[in-house]
């Protein structure tokens, strides 16, 4: 009987973390996407990428995925810088994002070449 429950519980677990994963990813996608409107960046690609997958202790004693996703944001729309966030299950435990005037003041990373100097004294 089991033997032949075994595989359906197996698809059935699989489908479950992927699921889970996949509700995980859109809500820190949300998030990051709330975090850049109040810092008043930009959110590039509209994409966030898994980077750190673990497992910690919550407020309530049980245990819970500790995920960390990161990100690219834009100050200007030109740079680029990263941003990250550290969620636990579905709480934000914290976050990290340049702010426009910090990241403004940080050298461009930019690969974009001005083929057309401004001379101010021609204006």
């Amino acid at each position: 009987m089991f033997e032949s429950l075994f595989p359906l519980i197996l698809i059935l677990g699989a489908y479950y973390v992927w699921h889970d994963a996949l509700k995980a990813r859109e809500w820190a996608r949300g998030l990051s996407q709330q975090l850049c409107a109040q810092a008043r960046v930009q959110l590039l690609d509209q994409t966030i990428a898994l980077q750190r997958l673990g497992v910690a202790r919550g407020a309530d004693g049980r245990l819970h995925l500790k995920r960390r996703y990161r990100f690219e944001i834009s100050t200007d729309g030109v740079d680029r810088h990263h941003g990250s966030l550290e969620m636990l299950g579905d709480e934000l435990l914290s976050h990290s994002l340049p702010l426009a005037e910090t990241a403004a003041s940080l050298p461009s990373t930019s690969n974009v070449i001005d083929l057309h100097p401004r001379n101010p004294a021609r204006h």
